[in-house]
């Protein structure tokens, strides 16, 4: 669905006009069905590939494709397309409902006021409709950025940090919408510093740093296991075992590590001690692991 092969963006800065590699042999393939995320430091190149993918950059080297094609102003392509960046600009003098209905307005097809109203619902902004986007918090205008992806039914969505300013709960139910479109069909690409909310919905992930991919792989063979020790959680011990190493420790409950040759003494002191064992499982890397393991890697 989406392909990049050997981008480079360059940008001129500063009075001697030095050169910044922005994406530098950037190569990626985003294929149909994926919630894919995009993940990276600060530099690293999300934003500019993000602005690649939707033909508002025109790479100095390499090319891009959607569909198949090449993303090129003003194609029918984008009216497969829905996109929400990361800092949403607005008509501020206009009420959310209005904002919402200018968007609508500019497909190709029109767009029932029924379905303008229940993207404004599915957001939680009902109360907020007539308000002015000018006394609107940073958060309830990315709400109402989310709801122009609600408009369609999009085929593909790029997001670039869809939660910042979000509420946990809002965040709940956006993260809710994107599962609820992607089993429907909808592809989604997402620019994310926030890794725990990447490892919870995204199927396949990029790691990129200085304009590069450095790896690209599905999700499930990111975060794999470590073999050789084992994630704990147990009722505080009135003394600690020397194999254990904590990590954790709140409302009567100890978190920790031991070494999988150790697991055998483990239960027996548990058992010993006649302790609740809430937890005992082989040691997973979480994507922020990953994700510094590779980054450091690299440098």
């Amino acid at each position: 669905m989406i392909e990049a092969r050997e981008v480079s963006v360059f940008f001129k800065r500063g009075f001697l006009k030095r050169v910044i590699r922005a994406l530098d042999g950037f190569s990626i393939h985003i294929q149909k069905g994926d919630v894919f995320g995009l993940v990276g430091p600060n530099g690293a190149g999300k934003s500019t590939a993000m602005y690649a993918f939707l033909g508002l950059i025109k790479p100095d080297r390499g090319e891009v494709r959607l569909f198949g094609e090449r993303p090129e102003p003003g194609s029918k392509l984008y009216n497969k397309i829905a996109y929400v960046p990361e800092d949403p600009h607005y008509h501020l003098y206009l009420t959310v409902e209005e904002a919402v209905g200018y968007y609508a307005a500019l497909y190709n097809d029109p767009v029932p006021k029924s379905r303008i109203q229940g993207a404004i619902a599915r957001m939680g902004l009902v109360e907020f409709k007539d308000l002015r986007l000018s006394k609107c918090s940073k958060g309830m205008k990315q709400k109402a950025g989310l709801a122009t992806c609600l408009l369609t039914d999009p085929e593909l969505v790029f997001l670039d940090e869809p939660t910042r300013g979000l509420d946990p709960v809002t965040v709940k139910d956006f993260r809710d919408i994107i599962l609820e479109m992607n089993k429907k069909g909808t592809t989604f690409v997402i620019n994310s510093h926030v890794l725990s909310e990447v490892e919870m919905i995204c199927n396949r992930v990029a790691i990129m740093d200085r304009g590069r991919v450095v790896v690209q792989d599905e999700m499930a063979y990111l975060l794999t296991y470590d073999l050789e020790n084992y994630s704990v959680e147990l009722d505080v011990p009135d003394q600690v075992p020397p194999f254990l190493r904590e990590t954790k420790r709140e409302e009567g409950r100890l978190r920790g590590e031991i070494p999988a040759k150790s697991l055998h003494e483990f239960l027996g002191f548990v058992e010993g001690r006649n302790l609740k064992l809430y937890e005992c499982s082989l040691k997973k890397a979480t994507l922020e692991e990953a994700f510094f393991k590779t980054i450091q890697k690299g440098s």
